[in-house]
């Protein structure tokens, strides 16, 4: 005997992306997406636990377009997806700022929120005929970049890793050269070139850029200390 085919019908529910400002319908995780996205996770591949985030929101959210979608974009379609699936709390360690014992934190997924950036402009003037025009990253850009998923690359690599997955193309003159289409040695390079004025302006660019956060009070179990857990991004909610 067989067993039943279940039916197709799952709750949908709606979302609107931060940087369109679209609304797609989703559904939660079935098991199998769930399983793979524990999988994941118990691997502590980075790489792994990334495509396993995007293949679940590609799978949950049939008529978005993942290659569109800026990493903040990810972020919080993923944590909404996850409120709707698995609960809407996810709980967290934080040690106490007075007496260091690590709490176990509640947080509600659906209380997140997004902060704005501050930059006004994608288009930033380096010199009077250079500028550089900056993008939002995806994923699936920072992925490409071979160090960007190092577990042992430093905050300086990450962060240069970062500023080049933002710069779109470059604008000389008449010319506008599409920095994805160049080899990595001559960006490279180009990025060495830069003044550390010219370096900062671009450096603000990349750590302006919206993100999910959060801040949740919590009493601590030992001391009773009050205490402030302050979250910023994907990778403090999980």
């Amino acid at each position: 005997m067989a067993l039943p085919v279940l039916s197709n019908d799952k709750p949908m529910y709606e979302v609107v992306v931060p940087s369109s400002q679209e609304t797609f319908k989703f559904r939660p995780f079935l098991v199998k997406e769930q399983k793979n996205l524990l999988i994941a996770y118990e691997s502590q591949d980075p790489k792994q636990i990334l495509n396993s985030m995007l293949n679940s929101i590609e799978t949950c959210v049939p008529e978005i377009k993942m290659n569109e979608l800026a990493t903040f974009d990810v972020d919080y379609i993923f944590t909404q997806i996850r409120a709707k699936s698995v609960g809407e709390t996810a709980t967290i360690l934080s040690a106490c700022v007075e007496c260091n014992e690590q709490n176990e934190v509640k947080i509600n997924l659906e209380d997140i929120k997004m902060q704005s950036s501050k930059i006004k402009s994608k288009t930033i003037k380096i010199t009077d005929s250079i500028s550089i025009h900056m993008k939002y990253p995806t994923y699936r850009d920072m992925m490409a970049n071979p160090d960007y998923l190092k577990k042992d690359g430093s905050q300086t690599e990450i962060l240069f890793n970062s500023i080049i997955s933002c710069m779109n193309s470059v604008q000389s003159g008449d010319d506008n050269i599409v920095i994805s289409e160049e080899p990595k040695e001559e960006v490279e390079k180009f990025v060495n070139s830069l003044t550390n004025e010219q370096l900062t302006k671009i450096t603000e660019f990349v750590e302006d850029m919206p993100t999910i956060t959060h801040e949740q009070n919590f009493k601590c179990i030992k001391c009773n200390h009050d205490n402030i857990v302050e979250l910023k991004g994907l990778q403090d909610f999980f």
